[in-house]
């Protein structure tokens, strides 16, 4: 077991990495109750976690299918009423157990929860184990785009436990790598060779390269973190990818590409804009694309064009009416960039859908 951790003003953040449920039990006896968010599919995976959230003192516990079109605020007001009703105070910790619709909605009801509570992160996927877990970003959606009501909450903990991938859907465990690709991008060339040397391992869920890369995200996002808690300068970098992703999910009404397939394909077009606007070479875009096609899958799913671009007008980086992009200028680099032409756009998805990973209306 690892503990990696970040720090938050005076405060730090534990990060236990490895065979690390046994954490959670210890943090179950810190308080007097507990309550717990968990997606419905891990409840009846892991019914042993489930008698241990019972019986160390009583958890409160609300199961809900973890899906985007549940992330919102119907279904926060509905938790909300439920633990009031069962006796969680202020003085209880919440754990939010599962990928990272559930670390999102869960730490959502913990920071406005009698105005906020403690909560421990126990992601179970590998999206939310490289990406949404760490970093204190909550929230839900509602029908003008993703995360767009939410807050900056830190967590007390997050509890990593490798053993939740072996039973991942493969779409799932592909989701998470497109969050992977993306900081292979942003840290540098060694997560990128590492990456590319060890891409099979990784989706043979190879427990040691799977610690590996998720220890190599989890150092990247810390910097970007540590740095800048409230996204109000450089940490506005982890967006690479999320300008076009965020837009691709939104005009497909969040039920068609998991987002970590729209991370990817916001990374093979933004990467596109950069070459396109001289930011980019040739090259370093090839290895993108590459890296990219190495965890991406073919999809023919309709993405009406107009209807991205409309949704790119509320995505929450837009500043003084211009839409910014996290822009790709080397492995390793990036830059932000509210200049993007329209036809760099539209040129930039019809390579994505030349690419075969959706079909534009």
């Amino acid at each position: 077991m690892s503990n990696l951790g970040y720090r938050v003003n005076s405060s730090r953040v534990p990060i236990y990495l490895g065979d690390s449920l046994s954490e959670l039990s210890s943090w179950l006896r810190t308080a007097p109750r507990a309550a717990a968010v968990i997606d419905s599919r891990i409840a009846e995976l892991y019914p042993d976690l489930v008698r241990e959230l019972n019986s160390t003192n009583g958890a409160v516990i609300s199961t809900f299918v973890a899906a985007e079109e549940n992330k919102n605020l119907e279904q926060t007001t509905h938790m909300l009423d439920y633990f009031l009703r069962n006796g969680i105070r202020r003085d209880s910790i919440l754990f939010a157990v599962g990928g990272g619709i559930t670390g999102d909605l869960a730490g959502f009801v913990a920071a406005i929860f009698q105005r906020g509570i403690s909560y421990v992160q126990v992601p179970t996927t590998l999206l939310a184990m490289v990406d949404s877990s760490i970093g204190g970003k909550v929230g839900v959606n509602n029908s003008l785009g993703k995360n767009m009501v939410g807050s900056f909450y830190q967590p007390s903990a997050i509890i990593m436990d490798t053993r939740f991938i072996d039973t991942l859907p493969r779409d799932e465990l592909l989701c998470g790598l497109g969050e992977v690709v993306k900081y292979a991008v942003l840290s540098g060339e060694r997560f990128a060779d590492f990456l590319e040397a060890n891409h099979a391992r990784i989706l043979n869920r190879e427990h040691r390269s799977l610690q590996r890369i998720i220890r190599m995200a989890v150092e990247t996002k810390k910097r970007y973190v540590e740095r800048d808690v409230r996204e109000l300068g450089i940490r506005a970098h982890l967006n690479l990818g999320h300008t076009i992703g965020h837009a691709v999910e939104a005009a497909t009404n969040f039920s068609v590409f998991k987002h970590g397939e729209a991370i990817l394909i916001g990374l093979v077009a933004e990467a596109h804009i950069a070459m396109h606007m001289k930011l980019l070479r040739p090259s370093a875009f090839e290895r993108i694309l590459e890296m990219v096609r190495s965890v991406a899958k073919q999809r023919s799913e309709p993405v009406p064009l107009l209807e991205l671009t409309h949704r790119l007008s509320y995505d929450k980086k837009v500043k003084s009416g211009k839409i910014r992009f996290v822009l790709p200028v080397g492995i390793g680099r990036v830059i932000i960039r509210d200049d993007v032409p329209i036809k760099e756009i539209n040129e930039s998805m019809k390579f994505v859908e030349a690419e075969g990973l959706l079909s534009l209306v």
